[in-house]
């Protein structure tokens, strides 16, 4: 009885939920973060290897890395992903690319870098995809990173995206892009984006935005 009593409170205060998580089969919004105490991501060193980490871990089976944004210690990503395995496969396949990378980087005993787990929500709708879309190529607007005008955030895949309203003047990088071209997702179809747009809800959408699925993290 005393067991059953104890496995039953120990079942009570896990801190992370094991259950189930839908399949996955399309565009997926994914999010890494850091563990606390670690340095910052958001520098120009940094930065590079993260970009070299993303340019070869950026198509695998049943995976796609179609745009990201770098935070201080959080990274936001969209993929594609032909199931929840595969996704979940290939993401361990980065953070472990990316782990070691850093590791080095910071001149630092091999240990854990990325907090217990990742956060992923799948895409299912195009308004939910164009939201998420904006979120994550301007998520450094919305925590005051970047500020310049008429540019898109350089710790970020914006360089790369095409589908910006104010582009003419966008500083394009020439060497490889780190993302692929998504096979669910079809930028024509979408409208395009400001790039000085701040991130979060219109009046117009659904009283529940990615901020409030966010903030469970």
């Amino acid at each position: 009885m005393i067991t059953a009593m104890a496995k039953s409170r120990e079942r009570r205060s896990s801190k992370v939920p094991h259950s189930t998580r839908p399949d996955i089969r399309g565009a997926a919004h994914v999010v890494l973060r850091i563990r606390r105490g670690l340095p910052s991501l958001r520098t120009p060193r940094c930065y590079r290897v993260l970009e070299r980490c993303f340019r070869r871990g950026k198509q695998k089976q049943g995976f796609g890395l179609v745009e990201f944004s770098v935070q201080h210690d959080h990274i936001h990503m969209i993929v594609d992903a032909l199931s929840r395995s595969q996704l979940a496969r290939a993401l361990q396949g980065l953070m472990i690319r990316i782990a070691k990378a850093l590791n080095r980087f910071w001149h630092r005993r091999a240990g854990s870098v990325f907090a217990d787990r990742y956060f992923s929500l799948a895409l299912l709708k195009r308004p939910q995809t164009w939201r998420t879309l904006r979120y994550v190529l301007n998520n450094a607007r919305k925590h005051g990173s970047w500020t310049v005008k008429d540019q898109p955030d350089p710790f970020s895949s914006g360089r790369w995206f095409l589908r910006w309203t104010n582009r003419e003047g966008i500083r394009r990088p020439l060497r490889r892009a780190p993302v692929e071209r998504s096979r669910f997702i079809q930028p024509l179809c979408f409208p395009s984006i400001e790039i000085d747009d701040m991130p979060g809800p219109r009046h117009y959408e659904p009283a529940e935005s990615i901020d409030t699925l966010l903030a469970a993290v």
